[in-house]
């Protein structure tokens, strides 16, 4: 029997953070904070926190990691398993989390002295991706890529006889991005595994010259290059089966593709620009923001892009993570993603800024323009100063392209364009997360006793959950409606 206690992120948008209990271990999937108004954290209970043997984190965004040094706070003095890209990242996300606190006239509940206690260990280290690996003794590990950030993944889990999927946050859209399918990788770990143990088998009949396991790096190599060469044929069943699916369903009951999405974004950015205005595109430093960039500049080649320097920042990062990037098969150099952010960071086509003075000329020089700016939420100093510019000219244009907290600048400009000034604020988001298609076709391939839908608030997802069971879903398989403190034994 293994307890699922939600501590957030189901049946709300922010602070994912999962606690799995078992007889032996408890484990921890994210700790991150919801951004909305002062910024709030996780249910965490703080006597469970001294006893946590691991924490799993899919990605480096404020609402899945920030979190994570008040549990060293609150005793924690275990590992966190991550990616390498993962942690690279994290610095920001922590000092952006303070800077915003610290705006608002709030401190934080942990310090500074609180992140460098992290002790990080990675997955790339421990073993490929779609390969079990032992973090504990009972429990195995395996993990793919998400398609939603460079070095974000989904976690499989085996514990206690119980098998579980963590999607973290997941796309198969990304125009940049790699995902790997969650069932195929399920698949693929457990067919080496099956021949690992076929080949483990003819090795001890033969005496055994080399013991194979998977406990240490080296191990792992010649265990990899053995189930290679395998001889064995498995018969793969076309879902996976499993007791418990956390499932990220943030747009839940959105139908549309990221085609569908590209081109309602096309279409209110050419309005504008025949209309003689400027458009404003307030980005994450990373993510998104670089896919839309090179969206951009292919579909407007002719009307002048402004991209602030620390986006530029953001496209050099992502250049030297190529193993996150897509590959598409038969794909020709020229549109592959590390071919175009290559071509992009030769620096034609479009112009950086960085400083008052290059922000003020250019504003000066284009009027019909394309500007992207760090910062989504449109709470930096920055941003402000940005919206300043654009609020006077009823023919501008602040186009949102992802989720706004409440409380946040970039919100309240949403809900009340008006009160602040007289250009248009429009909100069409591309698709970093799943909708109901995306979660529809999870739901198919992974046929779970328990799934939990996360990742939006709940009267969303429960409009989600009763569309979905209304499509009659294999027996068995059944969807719960969690929020933050519920709990589930399975």
């Amino acid at each position: 029997m293994i307890k699922l206690n939600v501590w957030g992120g189901a049946g709300e948008h922010g602070r994912s953070a999962y606690l799995l209990s078992g007889s032996r271990y408890r484990l921890l999937l994210d700790c991150g904070v919801k951004k909305e108004g002062n910024g709030e954290y996780p249910l965490i209970e703080p006597e469970v926190v001294p006893q946590l043997d691991a924490v799993l984190l899919s990605h480096a965004h404020e609402d899945h990691s920030v979190a994570i040094p008040l549990l060293y706070k609150l005793g924690y003095t275990g590992e966190v398993w991550t990616t390498r890209e993962t942690k690279e990242q994290l610095t920001t996300y922590f000092r952006s989390w303070r800077n915003n606190m610290e705006r608002a006239g709030q401190s934080l509940p942990y310090d500074e002295v609180d992140e460098k206690r992290i002790r990080y260990r990675f997955l790339e280290d421990e073993a490929e991706r779609e390969y079990w690996f032992e973090l504990l003794p009972g429990v195995s590990v395996m993990w793919g890529r998400t398609g939603h950030l460079a070095g974000s993944v989904w976690f499989g889990l085996e514990m206690e006889d119980k098998r579980i999927l963590y999607s973290g946050d997941y796309t198969l859209e990304s125009m940049l991005l790699q995902a790997d399918d969650v069932a195929d990788g399920f698949q693929q770990a457990d067919l080496k595994r099956q021949r690992l143990k076929e080949v483990m088998r003819v090795a001890s009949v033969a005496g055994g010259a080399q013991r194979l396991s998977l406990s240490s790096n080296a191990s792992v190599t010649s265990s990899r290059q053995a189930v290679e060469y395998a001889p064995l044929e498995v018969q793969m069943e076309p879902v996976i089966r499993l007791d418990l699916a956390i499932i990220d369903a943030a747009y839940g009951t959105d139908r549309d593709a990221q085609a569908d999405k590209l081109q309602q974004l096309e279409s209110a950015i050419q309005n504008t620009l025949h209309q003689g205005g400027k458009v404003l595109l307030p980005m994450p430093a990373v993510g998104r923001g670089q896919e839309l960039i090179l969206w951009a500049q292919h579909r407007f080649a002719d009307v002048p892009l402004i991209v602030e320097q620390r986006l530029v920042d953001g496209m050099k990062q992502l250049h030297r993570a190529s193993f996150w990037l897509r590959e598409l098969e038969g794909e020709v150099t020229e549109s592959a993603p590390a071919h175009r952010i290559a071509t992009f960071l030769s620096g034609e086509g479009w112009e950086s800024v960085s400083t008052p003075e290059e922000r003020t000329t250019l504003l000066e020089k284009y009027e019909a323009s394309l500007w992207f700016i760090p910062d989504g939420m449109m709470q930096s100093s920055l941003a402000r100063w940005y919206y300043g510019m654009w609020a006077p000219e009823v023919q501008n244009l602040i186009l949102l392209t992802g989720h706004t907290s409440a409380g946040t600048f970039a919100h309240q400009l949403l809900e009340s364009p008006e009160q602040y000034g007289t250009c248009r604020v429009e909100n069409v988001r591309y698709k970093v997360h799943q909708g109901w298609h995306d979660v529809e076709r999870m739901l198919n391939r992974v046929s779970a006793r328990h799934n939990v839908l996360v990742h939006t608030d709940i009267a969303e997802t429960g409009r989600l959950r009763q569309e979905l069971l209304a499509e009659q879903f294999r027996s068995g398989t059944d969807i719960d409606l969690l929020s933050p403190g519920d709990e589930l034994i399975f």
